[in-house]
């Protein structure tokens, strides 16, 4: 299939290519800067990000790889441990919004504005929205 990527601001295309899936492109293009991407609708199921430069990126707020990520490649003090724990539950279990809202409530907010601080405040403002 035929994927391009394109900067969300400029309509540039960052990525364009014949590949087997929006995974398959990434995977190919690991090194590519995808800043300003636009990954609504994007399937990232098991798509490796490590190292991914993902600042700028919208639309992907239902993306655990996405969160995966973007957590790790902050420092591990960014976090506390009830924090990491927290994390590891919805990374390991591909928690939905409503389950992260069942199982930790309010509790999960200041890992979300943590990340809101890094660049990456869809996550905050969706789980605000599904705390209401």
């Amino acid at each position: 299939m035929k994927i391009e990527i394109k900067n969300r601001w400029t309509d540039e295309i960052i990525l364009c290519g014949e590949y087997e899936s929006i995974k398959d492109c990434l995977e190919k293009n690991r090194d590519a800067n995808l800043r300003g991407a636009n990954l609504g609708g994007a399937n990232l199921w098991d798509a490796n990000l490590r190292d991914a430069y993902l600042e700028g990126a919208k639309n992907y707020f239902n993306s655990h790889d996405f969160f995966a990520e973007i957590v790790r490649q902050q420092s591990i003090k960014t976090f506390s441990d009830k924090e990491w724990s927290m994390i590891g539950q919805v990374w390991i279990h591909r928690l939905c919004w409503d389950s992260i809202k069942k199982r930790f409530g309010k509790k999960f907010m200041p890992i979300f504005k943590k990340l809101s601080k890094e660049g990456f405040k869809e996550f905050e403002e969706k789980y605000q929205k599904v705390l209401c």
